[in-house]
């Protein structure tokens, strides 16, 4: 598998999912169980090779998670899901997307809709504040220093506090806790804690 998206509930049983990319470039679905495994793979798609694929929450109000995807143009693309795994028309969402690590980590401004977060080459990470029905904004500048982070994961609620969290894992192996504070427009993470070690020998987080 080249690529390993844990989007949550895309087949409306109430389970979490797992999708994944072959080297053949199609998309498959494993079923979460609700018994910590999943189900028989069915294959949702193909032609996905060349794309940088991330999940998203529900962007487009459709009632299910979404998909982001990059193109090798830089193009960053939505793709809708509802139903049982069933992916609408995919709409544009912009340009300029080569060399970002993205995220959709749900809402981190405060304002009830699903938010992306993109990080550049420099570990700059900015916020784009999304519209609930497949739109976005420009970009803000959350904060900086975040290129010596080797994976970065957006969980939800992890902490069940104010907002949705990111973690993030150093050079070291360190997994961090950014805490989301919901802190207006621009949205914004608290003080990070340590919350494990060990963790630089995993290729996927998620």
């Amino acid at each position: 598998m080249t690529a390993i998206v844990t989007p949550g509930d895309v087949t409306g049983d109430g389970n979490a999912d797992v999708l994944t990319r072959d080297t053949l470039g199609r998309l498959w679905l494993y079923p979460g169980n609700g018994a910590r495994g999943v189900s028989a793979r069915r294959q949702i798609g193909g032609g996905w090779n060349g794309y940088m694929v991330t999940h998203a929450a529900n962007m487009n109000g459709a009632g299910r998670p979404d998909l982001l995807a990059r193109d090798s143009a830089g193009v960053l693309w939505l793709y809708p899901l509802s139903g049982n795994a069933v992916f609408g028309t995919r709409t544009k969402m912009g340009t300029g997307w080569n060399g970002y690590t993205i995220m959709g980590p749900g809402d981190v401004s405060g304002d009830g809709n699903p938010d992306v977060l993109g990080r550049n080459a420099t570990g700059g990470l900015r916020l784009y504040r999304c519209n609930g029905l497949g739109g976005m904004g420009g970009g803000t500048m959350m904060s900086t220093g975040w290129q010596g982070m080797t994976a970065l994961v957006t969980p939800g609620n992890w902490d069940r506090a104010a907002g949705n969290d990111v973690l993030a894992r150093d050079t070291l192996g360190k997994m961090w806790l950014y805490p989301g504070n919901n802190m207006g427009t621009m949205g914004g993470f608290g003080m990070p804690r340590q919350i494990g070690s060990g963790w630089q020998g995993m290729t996927y987080i998620g």
